[in-house]
């Protein structure tokens, strides 16, 4: 086609460079592809509440836990009072939206109530039965926790129950002035007293009521 060896040769440059050019865009979109996908996987990454890897099958939420925030908005007098439509007989019932627990005898009066520490939205609403209790239970990151009792468990199968306020080489991972807040992994923390009085109250197959 081209007589002339310049013109020829020229060609054949051009052609090398645009290859070149070709390789050089083909390399860098495989590279944008990459991390792209690297950048949508789900993190294996997980935050477990102290304590709750003692029993491999009974363990709580796996999620980070949500921002702290106080409950807002309530009449100290009206958010003491056992809310209707909890059950019947003796049982537990706790309030998510109050961040508060009461505690019910068997003729359905309240004899005593709390703050306590849980997790916003969880754990699901509904009426629980007690499976299982440890009272000294420690987690993967050497966190100490108390009484703890099991009555539910997450989307992913760990378990969700009431125990004391854990602790990290001796120090509590909150004060007790703190519980009302949205603090924990899941789980429910209490004032020592509160764990040690739920712990004698609540036996295998004890009702808890878990309300909105």
């Amino acid at each position: 086609m081209f007589r002339s060896p310049g013109i020829r040769i020229l060609c054949g440059i051009t052609v090398v460079v645009i290859a070149v050019f070709v390789l050089l865009g083909s390399g860098r979109s495989s590279d944008i592809d990459r991390v792209s996908a690297e950048g949508s996987l789900p993190s294996t990454e997980v935050k477990r509440e102290a304590g709750q890897l003692v029993d491999p099958s009974t363990t709580t939420t796996l999620h980070s836990p949500s921002t702290s925030s106080p409950a807002q908005g309530l009449d100290e007098t009206e958010s003491e009072e056992l809310p209707a439509e909890s059950g019947s007989g003796k049982r537990m019932v706790m309030s998510i939206s109050q961040q508060r627990v009461w505690w019910v005898d068997e003729a359905g009066a309240a004899i005593r109530t709390a703050l306590v520490s849980g997790r916003a939205n969880t754990p699901q609403t509904g009426t629980f039965q007690v499976y299982s209790k440890t009272e000294n239970a420690t987690g993967l990151d050497g966190s100490k926790m108390d009484y703890f009792v099991r009555f539910t468990k997450g989307p992913q199968g760990w378990a969700i129950g009431f125990h004391n306020i854990p602790r990290i080489n001796g120090v509590p991972v909150q004060t007790e002035e703190q519980l009302g807040q949205t603090m924990s992994h899941g789980c429910i923390r209490q004032a020592q007293d509160d764990a040690v009085f739920t712990w004698s109250f609540l036996d295998i197959g004890s009702t808890v009521v878990v309300l909105a």
